[in-house]
């Protein structure tokens, strides 16, 4: 062993703190050197080893375990900026190295350290798929939301298995953000039953919706009416879905109305008849007890049947 390694150790055993922390940021202090400062009894010494770009991943791995949550957070910060320079062409040096010291982290008991290692490999697939897959079951949704939403490594089963199973309360609404979720997920969102979710999913333009599952959302969205906006902006509607979109709409709109004991039950339903003509939805049955000659529209101020959709020189109008 050289002098200078020896004068090195000498330093890392008998100076003070200061100087133990310069010598553990130093990038010509020898592997040997910073593997003793990674046992320092100080956390600024141990966190000043992370620091140096020169230390060992060998050393490093050391540290996933280390009982100062603050020395464990530097060194998931340190992986969190490794990550986005490793390319395929280092995928053997990741396995080897990185991927135990990701592994680690992911079930490390402090939350924001979970946190800093999601956010790094939200948009990676050269990262252990199982990091990925326990982030996304992570209990806390700020863990697991980046995660569910993004990475190109959740399947779709691991999505289905989410929503089996929610770790947590909100997991089916980060999946329901998901781009490009597909009808087997949608139906198990619908089928859940968050509205939340539901809605999200809905406003998730590239979600796909079996024609029947949306038919579901339809019906629902009668007691749910914060579904509209998203139902109307869906893309490629069909002309019979629009229709029974329109009449959820006013359905939703003219409820105050309908529930007024004060208004003429012969009028209300006549209001309900004339939207149907509109619409071209079946008209409504009468209410019990009522007959169709209490109806009256002409009297109660509305056309008759021929208020529907017609074409002249104007163009089209009702």
């Amino acid at each position: 062993m050289s002098g200078t390694v020896e004068n090195m150790l000498r330093l890392a055993r008998e100076s003070d703190t200061g100087t133990r922390a310069m010598l553990a940021r130093n990038a010509t202090t020898p592997h040997e050197v910073l593997a003793l400062l990674s046992k320092d009894q100080e956390p600024r010494v141990r966190a000043s080893v992370i620091a140096n770009a020169r230390a060992p991943f060998a050393v490093l791995q050391t540290l996933t375990t280390d009982e100062c949550a603050a020395v464990r957070e530097a060194l998931a910060r340190r992986v969190a900026d490794i990550l986005p320079t490793l390319t395929s062409s280092t995928h053997d040096r990741l396995a080897q190295v990185v991927q135990p010291i990701i592994l680690r982290l992911t079930e490390d008991t402090v939350a924001q350290i979970r946190f800093i290692i999601a956010d790094a490999i939200e948009n990676l697939s050269n990262v252990p798929r199982e990091a990925a897959l326990r982030l996304a079951m992570d209990s806390e949704i700020r863990v697991a939301e980046p995660v569910i939403r993004l990475s190109p490594l959740l399947t779709e089963a691991d999505l289905l298995m989410l929503l089996e199973a929610p770790p947590s309360a909100a997991t089916a609404q980060a999946v329901a953000r998901r781009a490009g979720i597909g009808e087997a997920v949608t139906d198990a969102l619908i089928a859940q039953g968050d509205r939340i979710a539901i809605c999200l999913m809905l406003e998730n333009t590239s979600s796909k919706i079996r024609a029947v599952s949306l038919d579901d959302v339809l019906n629902r969205a009668r007691f749910n009416p914060e579904w509209l906006p998203s139902l109307m902006a869906r893309p490629a509607l069909t002309p019979d879905t629009a229709i029974r979109i329109a009449g959820v709409v006013a359905e939703s709109l003219l409820r105050p109305l309908m529930q007024r004991p004060d208004v003429d039950p012969a009028l209300l339903f006549r209001i309900r008849q004339c939207v149907a003509d509109r619409l071209g939805l079946p008209q409504p049955n009468l209410p019990a007890g009522m007959s169709s000659r209490q109806i009256d529209p002409v009297t109660k101020g509305f056309p008759a049947k021929s208020m529907v959709w017609r074409t002249d020189n104007g163009g089209p109008r009702f």
